[in-house]
């Protein structure tokens, strides 16, 4: 299982090797518990260091549905050169938390350096850029009620109208002489009155109101501090020898506004940019030398642990296989010019030349003929080659040979 979960995770793009380790569940004798699965993975993602946290994310889910009973929790992930991409724990702890607003941090980071980077690329050319951000988060809760009312617009809610009428007949007399002699009032109606009308009205009217209820509980970014180190440019001195010169204020500012473009620079909120125009150290592609310019490094000596030993070994046994076939194929016969090999010595034979060109000639065990009259030693493997070619085409063979009779001699010496 360890072995397909590595195959599986080597496919990933920007997965240069990586090594898996299962814990598989385990119930102690006399026991109702069984510990959890736990699994630990080691990548090796190269030079360039970063790796994605969808990646991250994709490897743990990979890993959790390949292993019965196994979470994504429950997993750690770790780079070759010891940085923690996945810690283990409980995302609902305080420790789970704590490592997710760590991991939201540095993830927006790297997207903001890698959105100037990719913005100046084109422009100063790879190796020539380089940015690092830094990002404040801000982990308060926020929950904010804002009610306001339109004076203009107003609605008729309700109305209601009352009317009231009052009649006062009450007898009003009055005291005089002849109201006191006997039978004064017997044809006068001393009876007076009064009359009152009231009408009361209530309308009930609507303002409009706008009620906004802001709740914000997740991470927000309250500040960027961004740091642009670009390369300058190269001028020709009066001697013709190249000295390098920063970049103008016009260029600075340039470059300034593109990444504040970049990261969304907001004044408001403190965000900073700065941009320096520095010497960058050349090397054969252009950029950071970083840990190229030292050859036998650990990512050089691990592949050729890996590769290029058991290759080796590997051609050794087949050589040390083959090595009496070809004994036995080159003393059997080899064609030469009209001659034969003939079986001599164990470890030897002559050629013979039917036409007398080689009178005789010693193959060795190292595949080496050596030849009376002539110093040194050939391959037999070359002497093979040259035979057949001109058995292929003797024509053209016979003009070589003219022409090399033909050709001066070279003066002594030479």
């Amino acid at each position: 299982m360890e072995g397909e979960l590595e195959r599986s995770i080597r496919l990933l793009h920007g997965v240069r090797n990586v090594r898996v380790h299962l814990v598989l569940p385990h119930r102690d004798l006399f026991s109702t518990q069984t510990s959890p699965s736990q699994a630990s993975v080691v990548l090796d993602i190269g030079r360039t260091g970063r790796f994605s946290p969808d990646g991250i994310q994709a490897i743990q889910n990979l890993v959790a549905a390949a292993v019965p009973g196994l979470r994504p929790q429950s997993i750690s992930i770790v780079d070759t050169r010891g940085d923690v991409l996945a810690r283990p724990g409980d995302p609902d702890s305080a420790t789970g938390q704590e490592t997710s607003l760590e991991k939201l941090r540095h993830a927006e980071e790297q997207r903001l350096a890698q959105a100037v980077e990719d913005m100046l690329t084109p422009t100063l050319g790879a190796g020539h850029v380089r940015a690092r951000a830094a990002v404040t988060m801000d982990t308060d809760e926020i929950r904010e009620t804002d009610e306001s009312y339109d004076p203009n617009q107003q609605v008729l809610r309700s109305q209601q109208t009352s009317s009231d009428k009052t009649v006062n007949t009450e007898a009003n007399p009055n005291t005089t002489v002849g109201n006191n002699l006997p039978n004064a009032n017997a044809n006068q109606d001393n009876r007076t009155g009064s009359t009152g009308d009231r009408e009361d009205e209530t309308n009930n009217y609507e303002i409009g109101k706008r009620v906004r209820v802001i709740s914000q509980t997740r991470p927000r970014v309250a500040r960027i501090s961004l740091a642009v180190m670009v390369d300058g440019s190269f001028t020709k001195a009066k001697d013709g020898k190249e000295v390098w010169q920063p970049f103008d204020n016009a260029k600075i500012g340039q470059i300034t506004t593109l990444a504040k473009t970049a990261i969304g620079y907001d004044k408001a909120r403190g965000d900073e940019v700065n941009v320096v125009s520095m010497p960058f150290m050349p090397d054969a592609e252009g950029a950071f030398p970083a840990q190229a310019s030292n050859l036998w490094n650990r990512d050089t000596l691990i592949y050729i642990a890996e590769w290029v030993i058991p290759l080796l070994l590997a051609l050794g046994a087949i050589y040390i296989a083959i090595r009496p076939m070809l004994r036995r194929g080159g003393i059997g016969g080899v064609a030469l010019a009209g001659g034969h090999v003939r079986e001599g010595a164990a470890d030897a034979a002559r050629i013979e030349g039917g036409d007398g060109a080689l009178s005789s000639a010693v193959l060795s065990d190292d595949g080496t003929i050596s030849v009376d009259g002539v110093d040194g030693k050939m391959r037999a493997e070359a002497i093979t080659k040259v035979a057949d070619r001109i058995e292929a085409s003797p024509e053209e063979s016979v003009l070589i040979i003219r022409n090399w009779l033909a050709a001066p001699e070279p003066p002594k010496g030479s």
